[in-house]
């Protein structure tokens, strides 16, 4: 069976604090768009160009490549608070492929899988209460979230695309949960987050593959998948700040009709830096660079490869804060 390469990354959204919130917004960099307290609501346009640079062979040994094939990612996405602690994102991605591979057609794009997200926030940095009358602010209390979502499979993935070069979407419905920290170390300067989530991919059935009917029908599932990512934030003044991510994942087998097939286990890290500026207090535009690691063998959804990418996002403040 042929394999799928494909990745879906979702830039880290920072931006700078203000009294009674974080410097950056509280995400890393798998949510999609997320909102510090004073906030309501951010429209955010996006692209991205990832070079793959290198293929897992038959014998799950890694071939480096000058350039086999790459990605643009064009992606608009959206957020709203809905109150103090909670708030939800969308983000929608159009996927264009390109490649060098003899055999396969030169290119292929369509709409990617559209994700869900949101994030019930337990505590924030910097929260004012009364205390005899008399309002203090809290230095101590980090930031703390419960995130969820669903990614719905809205893209072109194996069953449906004529060929490698027209997969945009890993065609499984997935949920996620997980938890996200942020404890800043100096004041308005430097800042330290956590993230980890937990994705549960729901089983599908395929009755044809690439575009061709199947004789025997299977069902397929994805193993289960553990992300995490460790961020950390330096606010140079109050129009720049930059920032430094390592992040990846874990994941299992996935299985057959129940099967598991055994060493499609898979796993991968990466490095994100990004820049910052905030010529506005409700504009922000995010030039990053990303390198992804390849780690495990064959059926690896993040192959190695360079990634540039820019982001500018549009907030909406809240009048009543």
């Amino acid at each position: 069976m042929k394999k799928i390469i494909f990745i879906i990354f979702l830039a880290s959204l920072f931006t700078a604090g203000q009294l009674r919130s974080q410097i950056c917004c509280g995400g890393g960099v798998y949510d999609i768009a997320v909102l510090s307290l004073n906030k309501k609501a951010l429209f955010s346009a996006g692209y991205k160009w990832d070079n793959f640079n290198g293929v897992w062979d038959s014998g799950s040994e890694w071939i480096k490549t000058k350039q086999t094939n790459w990605q643009m990612t064009p992606s608009f996405s959206a957020a709203y608070r809905f109150n103090k602690h909670l708030q939800a994102g969308v983000s929608v991605p159009f996927v264009i492929n390109r490649n060098e591979l003899a055999g396969l057609p030169s290119s292929g794009s369509g709409i990617g899988d559209v994700v869900f997200s949101g994030r019930y926030e337990i505590f924030h940095e910097y929260s004012l209460y009364t205390v005899n009358k008399k309002t203090k602010m809290d230095e101590k209390t980090p930031y703390l979230a419960v995130t969820f979502g669903m990614t719905l499979p809205t893209g072109k993935s194996d069953d449906k695309a004529d060929s490698e070069i027209d997969i945009t979407g890993k065609g499984f419905y997935t949920a996620m949960l997980g938890v996200s920290f942020i404890k800043t170390i100096l004041k308005n300067k430097f800042q330290f987050g956590a993230d980890l989530s937990w994705l549960h991919s729901f089983s599908k059935t395929y009755n044809e593959y690439y575009n061709q009917p199947l004789t025997n029908s299977f069902k397929r599932q994805l193993g289960e998948r553990l992300n995490y990512a460790l961020t950390m934030n330096y606010l140079i003044n109050m129009k720049s700040s930059v920032s430094l991510a390592f992040a990846g994942f874990v994941q299992g087998n996935h299985s057959i009709d129940e099967k598991s097939v055994q060493g499609s286990d898979e796993n991968s890290f990466g490095l994100t830096a990004s820049y910052t500026y905030y010529p506005l207090t409700y504009i922000r535009l995010t030039p990053l660079v990303k390198m992804n690691f390849p780690y495990s063998g064959i059926g690896t959804n993040a192959p190695g490869s360079f990634l540039v990418g820019i982001n500018l996002v549009y907030y909406i403040e809240s009048l009543d804060d």
